[in-house]
Parts: structure tokens; C-alpha cells; sequence
């Protein structure tokens, strides 16, 4: 199937991660958006950017990559910004509050579902944030990619559940696990499979790689060791390519095959919009 007619909205925040000697362009969903265009599907994104020079920067990085941005509101609050701390290439976030993708309000109107939507828990943290995603929800789109990532103050247990039960895919960390399987009082990944009707459960586990899980039965994945220059934006390396191999059906254990070497390969680049390997890139092609 030609990958020009799917359509992948992702809802979420866009923001300026900030480090000690650099700022840098990312955001869950919007690292994600760029995985999945670099495979070659349409991308279009629901979200806020400030009418600041952050905001202006974020939308030349969305026209030269291609990425929709016609949902992406234009606020009176500042861009988001994030402060990164790194200890050994593994990152540790502050999220700044009172920032335009606080207020994602657009609802956007849609000729048919889309065949994707992708959500997290950190654009759930603004109210006015629920009644946008909810609109996206009820057009019932095949698949719906919940990427847990869990940030300290932007996320509750109702937010995670909410996530959950809206979800045909679920992808998230060994910590968040851990975190998610209290929240949702299961003991297994099969019992949250079957709890709520996901077509698939993704664990990732940092070097030591992957596990995806679908009714009935479960796979696993390592990849290479790699040397880690800079962790973030990996987990959303892998969440594109896991999110391409759902549009295409791929075969579970090619997709967390897949997936796995795409995040091993972002882990070696500096920032989270480094390219996909070409192996990757060439199962799609």
C-alpha cells in the first residue's frame, strides 16, 4: 500500500530541550513526528508554539521537515522549554509550566479517521488540553499509540488510565512499567493486554533492548551494544518505526527488530533528530 495515504496525527507538546551548553528543538511527540516522516508517511501535528523566536524556529524545523503543522496553534504564552541534565548520556528532565503547549485547543475537522493517532501523558497535564485529544479519540482511528513517558509533575494515575483504555498500542520504559503496572493493578504484560484490548505492548529495556507483546504470544529483541552519547530521543526513534510497522503490518518480531535498531542508533548521535540508519529506513522503503 502506497505509505502517501495514511494519515498519523500526533497530539502533544512541542518544546526547546535545554542543556547545559546547547538548546535543542524536541518534545516526545514532535521527535516522534520526524521518526515517522523519515520513513515516508504523512505526519500532521496537534499542537501550541509561542509567538516568540522559539516558535518561529519550531515551525521552519516542521516546513523543512516536512510535518504538517496547519493544528499548530500560534499562543500568546512562550514556547515550551525543558531543562536537561545528563549523568552518563541518560537524561533527567524539568518541564517548565505556563507554556503554549499547555493550551492545545484545536480541535481539527476530519473528512474520515485518521489511521493513527499518537499520544503521551505530558500534553495531558493542561485541562484544556482533554477535550482536544478526546475529539481525536472519538474519530476512532485504527491504531492509537499511548507512549507512556512519564515526566515527574505531568502525569496522575487517572491521566495514565485515561491513556490505557483509549489505546490499541501501548509502548513505554522498565521504569514506567513498573509504574504503570501499580497504576493499572496488573501483574503481567498479558494481564494490561487483556485488560484493555491492545493489539500490542511494547517494554523497552535501554541497552539491554526490547520485548513486545501481542495477544498470545511475545518477543524480544537486543541490539548491538552501542556507545551512548545521548539517550534522549531514543524511546521515540523506536515509537516512530514501531508506529510505521503497525500502518504496514509488519511481522511482530521484524518490527521490534526494527524498532530496536533505530532507538541503538539514535543513543550514538548527539540531539533527537539524528537520521534513521538505512537498514531501517530501506524495510520501509
Amino acid at each position: 500500500m502506497d505509505k502517501a495515504n495514511f494519515t498519523s496525527i500526533v497530539f502533544g507538546e512541542i518544546l526547546y530541550d535545554c542543556f547545559p551548553d546547547r538548546t535543542c528543538l524536541g518534545g516526545a511527540s514532535l521527535n516522534f513526528a520526524w521518526n515517522l516522516r523519515q520513513l515516508g508517511f504523512p505526519v500532521a501535528m496537534v499542537s501550541a508554539v509561542g509567538r516568540d523566536e522559539l516558535g518561529q524556529q519550531a515551525r521552519g524545523f516542521l516546513r523543512r521537515a516536512d510535518i504538517d503543522q496547519q493544528w499548530v496553534a500560534d499562543r500568546p504564552e512562550p514556547t515550551g522549554t525543558v531543562d536537561v541534565l545528563l549523568d552518563d548520556g541518560q537524561p533527567s528532565y524539568t518541564i517548565c509550566t505556563g507554556v503554549a503547549w499547555d493550551c492545545i485547543e484545536t480541535k481539527p475537522a476530519l473528512d474520515q479517521p485518521p489511521d493513527l493517532i499518537y499520544y503521551g501523558t505530558a500534553a495531558q497535564r493542561s485541562p484544556a488540553n482533554r477535550p482536544g485529544l478526546e475529539h481525536l479519540l472519538a474519530a476512532k482511528p485504527r491504531h492509537r499509540l499511548f507512549d507512556v513517558n512519564l515526566r515527574k509533575d505531568c502525569y496522575t494515575p487517572q491521566t495514565v488510565l485515561f491513556g490505557l483504555e483509549a489505546a490499541t498500542i501501548v509502548k513505554l520504559n522498565d521504569e514506567e512499567w513498573e509504574a504503570v503496572r501499580d497504576i493499572a493493578a496488573v501483574a503481567a504484560p498479558a494481564d494490561l493486554i487483556t485488560r484493555y484490548a491492545l493489539d500490542c505492548l511494547a517494554i523497552t529495556f535501554g541497552g539491554d533492548g526490547a520485548q513486545l507483546h501481542i495477544p498470545g504470544a511475545s518477543f524480544a529483541a537486543r541490539p548491538a551494544p552501542a556507545s551512548v552519547v545521548d539517550a534522549v530521543g531514543a524511546g521515540d526513534a523506536f515509537s516512530g518505526v514501531l508506529a510505521a510497522s503497525a500502518l504496514l503490518g509488519t511481522d511482530p518480531q521484524q518490527a521490534l527488530d526494527l524498532a530496536c535498531a533505530a532507538g541503538a542508533s539514535a543513543v550514538q548521535h548527539r540531539g533527537a533528530h539524528c537520521p534513521l540508519p538505512e537498514s531501517v529506513k530501506a524495510a520501509f522503503a
